[in-house]
This record gives structure tokens, C-alpha cells and sequence, in this order.
């Protein structure tokens, strides 16, 4: 076990019901060239129903920097929430469970500490696949960056959930992730990256937030993540969750009148687009159907969701 003195880095593996992909991404993170004695891991088990405890436990003989954690209460945030409040390290880190990381990630996030020492920091992703993927699946759907050069973000620019690092006595003073937003169970959502990042840069305005192309990770593409119809749900969702976390919910019935006539025309345009992608669609840029309604197309659920979130939001506030 490392001395709690000596830790930089508390890395936070949350996990649900994913104990085969969790133990790749667990080994991944355990052997890091950085030392040991500078990290632990810390496993939060979000109610998982099958041999997850079982699993960690038996790489805590191997590797004696894990800890296994229990966090009964389901969603995310719960979960990334109790490994902050558990951290010895200077730093949290977060990585998702169907992820893997390179050998010198905590060798990067160190040299950025140590020459930045921003408030919360992270790096790119790029998809890695379980047998084959369709052929209309392009990697870029898989993948997140924010380009080849190290830089501090703009207010509208934001880190993902998949790779990021904190400031622990930051995280204790925003007092963690929001609740309200994110995964819970098998309940697709987003947001409480986005919403916790927000916080940074409107209530500490002279923090930093520090992008590095250098710290990348793997990150899995499930296969029914290229199942057409679960883009769609993803789509859905995604501009469902933004609007809950960026714009503001307003109840004025004006505003929801002109919401719901966004979505009329978003409906016509998402219809339309099915009917031209068909007959029409620029077929070298667009090759097979699924590119374009993932590109082009989907865009229309996006205002879609954001439209059902002004709708249900100013339902529940009794308008």
C-alpha cells in the first residue's frame, strides 16, 4: 500500500455489471510505468450484480495500491462521487470501465501537474473494437479530440467524462458531480462532466482547465453502440441532457411554445432527411445510408430531445 503522504494521483475506476471489460481496464491502469507508490486505484462497485467484487479482490494480491469500494446508490455520480470522498491523492482521475489506458498515462498527467497544475485536465480518446464493425461506422463517431496541440479550454469547449483529472480539494469544494444528470443503472445519460466543469470556470474564473493530445486513452465501441436505432436513442438523449445542463430550462409559455414550433420543423426536416438520404444523398461523401443519418439526419433528435426537456421540465414546474 502507498503511503497516503506520497500520492499524487487517486485513479477511480466506476463500474456497473461489466466485470470482464472492468478488469482489462483495472490491469491497464495497474500497470502504469509510473510508481506505484505515487497512485492508488480505487474500484467503486455501483450495485453490480455479478462477480465484480470478486474480481477486484483478486487483484488486490497482485496489485496492493487497489481498493475495493461498494456505492449502493445507483448512477455515476454517485459512484465517482464516493471515490473522490475516498482519495488520498492530490489529484483524481477518472477513467470509464470499457476503457484502457497506455502505459505512460499517469507519467503524462504527472509532468502536467507538475508544470501546469491546472484544476481539472484530460486528453482525447480513439475507439478500439470487440471483433468486427460494420462498414459504415467511422472511427470518428467512436472518438473524441480536441486537436494535436496542449491548451488551456475556452469557456464553450469541454473535457470528457472517459479521461479526466481534478484537483481533489477542488472536487471537495464543489462538493462532486450533480446527481440529477448522467448515467444511473442501465439508464442512458449525460452531462455531469460537463455541468462540474461549468461550475470550475464560472465560480473560479482564475482556474485553469487544461486539454493535452498526449494523454489519450482506448476507449471500447460496444457493439450495440453501431446499432443504428441506439445512435438515434444516443441523439435523443444527447440533446435532452445539453439542454438540461447548458441552456437554462425556462417555464415562460412563450418560450415553450416557440420550443415546441422548433420541433415541428425539426420533425419535417428529420423526415425529409430520411427521404433524401434514400434517393438523393451525395453518395462519395455519404456512402451508405448510416452515414448519413448519423451526420446529417440526427441532428433533428438532438432538438428533439432539447425539446422534450423545455416541454416535461415546464410540465413538472405545474405550467
Amino acid at each position: 500500500m502507498p503511503c497516503p503522504d506520497d500520492i499524487l494521483i487517486s485513479v477511480v475506476l466506476c463500474t456497473y455489471n461489466r466485470c470482464d471489460l472492468m478488469t482489462a481496464a483495472l490491469r491497464s491502469v495497474c500497470e502504469q510505468s509510473f510508481s506505484p507508490s505515487r497512485y492508488e486505484v480505487l474500484v467503486v462497485d455501483n450495485n453490480s450484480s455479478d462477480a465484480t467484487k470478486q474480481c477486484v479482490l483478486a487483484l488486490t494480491h497482485q496489485f496492493p495500491h487497489v481498493r475495493y469500494l461498494f456505492e449502493n446508490r445507483q448512477g455515476l455520480s454517485h459512484a465517482r462521487n464516493a471515490g473522490f470522498r475516498a482519495a488520498q491523492g492530490l489529484y483524481v482521475a477518472y477513467a470509464d470501465d470499457d476503457a484502457t489506458v497506455p502505459k505512460d498515462w499517469l507519467c503524462v498527467a504527472q509532468n502536467i501537474i507538475e508544470q501546469i497544475a491546472p484544476a481539472m485536465f484530460g486528453g482525447p480518446y480513439h475507439p478500439f473494437y470487440i471483433g468486427s464493425k460494420p462498414q459504415w461506422y467511422h472511427d470518428k463517431y467512436g472518438s473524441y479530440d480536441l486537436g494535436v496541440v496542449a491548451k488551456e479550454l475556452a469557456r464553450d469547449e469541454y473535457l470528457c467524462g472517459t479521461n479526466m483529472f481534478f484537483r481533489r480539494t477542488l472536487l471537495e469544494r464543489l462538493e462532486g458531480f450533480s446527481t440529477e444528470v448522467g448515467m444511473m443503472g442501465n439508464r442512458l445519460g449525460y452531462g455531469e462532466e460537463t455541468v462540474i466543469q461549468r461550475r470550475i470556470t464560472r465560480e473560479y474564473p482564475n482556474e485553469v482547465v487544461y486539454y493535452d493530445p498526449r494523454l489519450i486513452v482506448s476507449h471500447l465501441v460496444r457493439p450495440e453502440k453501431m446499432n443504428i436505432f441506439w445512435c438515434a436513442k444516443q441523439m435523443f438523449v444527447s440533446g435532452r441532457d445539453w439542454q438540461r445542463v447548458v441552456y437554462d430550462t425556462t417555464t415562460e409559455r412563450i418560450h415553450a411554445i416557440l420550443s415546441c414550433l422548433r420541433a415541428v420543423r425539426a420533425l419535417l426536416e428529420l423526415v425529409k432527411g430520411f427521404l433524401l438520404g434514400y434517393l438523393r444523398r451525395d453518395r462519395i461523401r455519404y456512402p451508405y445510408i448510416e452515414n448519413y443519418l448519423y451526420e446529417v439526419v440526427f441532428v433533428h433528435l438532438q432538438t428533439l430531445g432539447s425539446t422534450y426537456e423545455q416541454v416535461t421540465h415546464r410540465a413538472k414546474q405545474g405550467g
